[in-house]
């Protein structure tokens, strides 16, 4: 697989990741934080006994994964191919 190299404007430590698995991580993080905020509402409604906080935290969830998948895109770690 060949090393994606950054356009001339970006500094030597940003790669960007491929078009074709952008879509996917995107989802991944999406719904890797919605699960883990479900979660974490779910047992704060548990130890509070209350039933609101986990609908509360499904939209955090949401939000979280896609900056979190913005950022991944933005400061990816290196490629293994590219020498240093």
């Amino acid at each position: 697989m060949a090393s994606k190299t950054p356009a001339g404007n970006e500094p030597d430590h940003v790669v960007v990741p491929p078009k074709s698995n952008a879509g996917k991580l995107d989802y991944t993080y999406i719904i890797g934080g919605i699960l883990l905020w479900g979660l974490i509402g779910w047992g704060l409604d548990f130890l509070l006994h209350t039933a609101w906080i986990v609908f509360a935290a499904l939209p955090v969830g949401a939000v979280c994964g896609y900056f979190l998948a913005r950022h991944h895109q933005r400061h990816g770690r290196p490629d293994d191919n590219q020498q240093h």
